[in-house]
């Protein structure tokens, strides 16, 4: 846990320098935020998208930090046609670029249910949504509200946040989705020593923008105060218990202006102490000093047309590292390009049926299920299974378990055999006119059987001997032999000379 909190901290100037990108002021007389703010309404379009990572490795890196960054470099994202309905529904096809291999993919979004596919699979997954508006209604969240105050964040940010030193306007002509379209390129570009200065100057901007402020408080009171009032079981409006005295609830004026002058007094305290622990910063990480230096760079290329609507983007992000234990990389780059095309135009988004889906949201789809909707011969069924072994299972059982209450007889281990079986992704029937316990292996589909006062399981149609028939214990637990039980379920059975026992399925 330490060690994924200590790479974290590495990301955060890495977020913070993509948020410069939205406080371009004017320049050359090109309104750089009604440019930025200009796409917030648009209720429909078509684009394409393509990103990429590329991870520099250390020197010296472990085989396995180096299989990990080949595994990043090798990833990128490809979206040949999104779709945005003036409905709100979303569509999306592409591929998705893992070690050599482009595996399409496809999804669909509405207000029921989210639904997508790759290539391998039997059938859908599919996430339902429906109904989340009445949850949030009934807590007092409003959607549209939401979007409001989305907008005002918007706003606020990128009026308060000042230039970078390097920004320039130059009018272009442009294909976009093979129209030649007159645009104007805004092209901007930020260094990692440039980042403390221009989060100043943002403190210092929104520090004196009262109105803005204002505005942003009075949008956030807008959104929590129908959940707020939700939450009191009296419905009296009064917020004593939120720190604001004698305040009511209703009195939006009132409460806002408190909001507003202490965030402002919490803003002109950082400011106060901005330099000196900035300082403190630096020499409790000083590998904070490579991250944020020069390079450490930010390009982006934004096109945008006579109606104010961003039709191409181009970003490449460099995070220079310092290449420690903790973040065993140099460097660290991001590249991404979109075009964006019929703004506002007739778009209909294509749907994927959830007829015969597999339902993600509800917890019991195991990884098992999950593999088998694949083919078998596909490529995600391999990555699955061998890269990212989503059916390995590791079992450890302590020689006096108080879960599996193993019990030894003449140098044989005995386990219950429901609970092994179904941890390892095994269904279990029970036959009642042969008395006999089905097992079915959720991976491979193997068949097991285990008959009452036989001395044999039938294990894909092979007899197997057993030290002793399957035999119930005073709770009613069928107990069967715990390695031939594993063994037939492809897992491998260890025990140390202490007796404690380690199953593995790869």
């Amino acid at each position: 846990m330490r060690r994924m909190k200590a790479k974290a901290k590495w990301f955060i100037p890495f977020v913070a320098l993509l948020l410069v990108l939205a406080g371009c002021q004017s320049v050359g007389g090109f309104d750089v935020n009604k440019a930025l703010i200009g796409d917030v309404d648009v209720k429909s379009s078509e684009s394409s998208m393509t990103f990429s990572m590329n991870a520099e490795p250390s020197e010296g890196i472990s085989a396995e930090d180096k299989e990990m960054v080949d595994l990043i470099n090798s990833f990128s994202v490809s979206i040949s046609n999104a779709k945005l309905q003036e409905n709100g529904n979303v569509s999306a096809n592409g591929t998705i670029g893992y070690k050599q291999l482009n595996i399409p993919f496809a999804l669909f979004m509405d207000k029921q249910t989210l639904v997508f596919t790759v290539e391998g699979a039997k059938q859908p997954f599919y996430f339902p949504i429906q109904g989340y508006d009445e949850v949030f209604a009934e807590v007092g969240l409003d959607l549209t509200k939401a979007e409001d105050l989305s907008k005002l964040l918007t706003k606020f940010v990128v009026k308060n946040l000042p230039n970078p030193s390097a920004i320039s306007v130059t009018p272009v002509s442009e294909a976009v989705y093979g129209q030649q379209v007159n645009m104007t390129k805004l092209h901007t570009e930020v260094t990692g020593d440039e980042l403390p200065a221009l989060l100043k100057g943002f403190l210092k901007s929104i520090s004196k923008d009262t109105e803005g402020f204002t505005e942003l408080v009075g949008g956030l009171y807008d959104y929590l105060y129908p959940v707020i009032k939700a939450m009191d079981e009296k419905g009296s409006g009064d917020l004593r218990n939120l720190g604001f005295g004698d305040i009511p609830l209703d009195d939006k004026e009132a409460v806002v202006t408190v909001l507003h002058d202490a965030a402002k007094l919490a803003v002109d305290a950082v400011l106060l102490v901005y330099d000196n622990q900035l300082d403190s910063l630096y020499k409790s990480t000083p590998e904070l000093k490579t991250v944020l230096s020069k390079d450490t760079k930010l390009a982006v290329d934004i096109f945008v047309d006579s109606s104010l609507h961003v039709r191409k983007q181009n970003v490449d992000l460099k995070v220079a590292l310092p290449g420690t234990e903790d973040m065993p990389l140099k460097s660290f780059s991001l590249k991404a390009s979109s075009q964006v095309w019929n703004i506002g135009g007739a778009v209909t988004a294509d749907p994927i049926s959830t007829k015969g889906a597999l339902d993600v949201s509800s917890g019991s789809l195991t990884p098992a299920e999950t593999l088998n909707n694949f083919d078998p011969n596909s490529n995600v069924y391999r990555i699955l299974k061998d890269d990212l072994g989503i059916t390995k299972r590791t079992i450890v059982i302590e020689p006096d378990d108080e879960y599996y209450y193993p019990i030894v007889d003449n140098y044989t281990t005995y386990i219950p055999l429901r609970y092994l079986a179904e941890d390892l992704d095994a269904t279990v029937e029970w036959d009642t006119v042969n008395r006999a316990i089905i097992v079915t292996d959720g991976v491979y589909g193997d068949k097991l059987v285990f008959k009452f006062g036989s001395s044999e399981a039938v294990i894909n149609g092979e007899k197997v001997k057993l030290a002793e028939p399957v035999f119930v214990d005073e709770y009613g637990d069928a107990y069967v032999s715990l390695r031939v039980l594993a063994e037939a379920l492809h897992a491998s059975v260890y025990v140390d000379d202490e007796g404690w026992i380690t199953i593995t399925r790869k």
